[in-house]
């Protein structure tokens, strides 16, 4: 009896057993099954906010672009998804790195790149010269798949771009300009430099440029600044050659005009003398047809009146001829000659 009752109770314990079996099976299998489906179903679909794009590859291949925000669909497995923030701006600093960012109560930290920083430029009206040269840049990304797959360093090709583009920019500006006019540089920089990335097909977008710093290195900047100096000097002449010209023409311009207007007067003057001249003779002449006896007399008392008063003159009509005695009385000669006639 001990013997079937053992028995019997193995028996039991070989059908629960099987029965526990069966079912681990079971929830096993369900639970792979679970896994499976969460697993696809979580790579089925992806997520992009307003911020981004999403290129979307198949087994290695571009298979489309999406830039629409929103839940989307993939083939699992099959399809990768990479995101791109198409939204964000990139900042890149050349010749310069910023090393802690700036607080409210402290000033930001730079680095100066010396090797990045130094740029041959040929300027206008200037040889080559070795400028420090700082720049911030920031574009966007505006071809997620040019972006990923088209160019390897994208960073990098910018600042190669941003080199050869500010070397042939520098060459219509003066270093004066570079110094001072920034911003007009930069505006021709930027066109510039975006038709070389877009010629790159780095899939970027160039937002802005903004030079912060042009600086020429010491032994560079004393001869400029000898030659700025000369500059001056030669502008300072030049000025004051201006306002000398500016004085002496007008006065030389008004006295040849008071000059002229002089001549003008003395010429009017003279014609109205030749005139009144002529006029006189005229009348003279008809009276001198009428009674030429009175009028060459009247012409010679006049003269002889002038001529007394202008000289040291006697006239002797002591005798009874008609010629009459002049004697000068300034000739010393004369004088003495009389005194002595005098005594005797």
């Amino acid at each position: 009896m001990s013997d079937n009752f053992n028995s019997n109770k193995e028996d039991v314990i070989d059908v629960k057993f099987n029965k526990l079996k069966k079912n681990a099976k079971r929830s096993v299998t369900l639970v792979v099954i679970v896994l499976i489906l969460v697993f696809v179903g979580f790579n089925s679909v992806y997520m992009l906010d307003n911020r981004e794009s999403a290129v979307v590859l198949r087994f290695g291949q571009v298979q489309q672009v999406v830039s629409k925000a929103g839940l989307h669909v993939k083939v699992p497995i099959a399809d990768t998804v990479r995101k791109v923030p198409t939204g964000k701006v990139f900042k890149m600093e050349y010749g310069f790195k910023t090393a802690q960012s700036g607080t409210k109560n402290t000033n930001p930290e730079y680095i100066t790149a010396n090797d990045e920083a130094r740029v041959i430029v040929d300027g206008s009206n200037n040889n080559a010269s070795l400028i420090m040269l700082n720049l911030i840049i920031q574009y966007k990304i505006d071809d997620p798949r040019n972006y990923l797959f088209k160019v390897d360093d994208v960073e990098g090709t910018l600042r190669l771009a941003l080199e050869d583009v500010v070397r042939n920019s520098y060459q219509t500006f003066s270093l004066d300009d570079a110094r001072t006019n920034k911003e007009i540089i930069d505006d021709v920089i930027l066109p510039e430099l975006q038709q070389k990335v877009r010629n790159y097909e780095a899939g970027i977008e160039i937002m802005t440029v903004e030079t912060q710093n042009v600086e020429l290195l010491p032994a560079v900047e004393e001869a400029y600044r000898q030659k700025e100096n000369a500059n001056q000097y030669m502008k300072g002449k030049l000025e004051e050659a201006e306002k000398y010209n500016n004085t002496i023409i007008p006065q030389a311009q008004a006295e040849a005009q008071q000059l002229e207007e002089e001549a003008f007067g003395y010429k009017a003057e003279v014609t109205a003398n030749a005139k009144a001249g002529v006029a006189q003779y005229e009348a003279l002449y008809e009276e001198y047809k009428v009674n030429p006896l009175i009028v060459k007399e009247k012409y010679y008392i006049e003269s002889m009146r002038e001529f007394i008063t202008n000289n040291n003159i006697i006239l002797d009509n002591t005798n009874d001829s008609d010629i009459y005695k002049f004697y000068n009385m300034e000739d010393d000669n004369f004088i003495k000659q009389q005194v002595s006639s005098k005594d005797n």
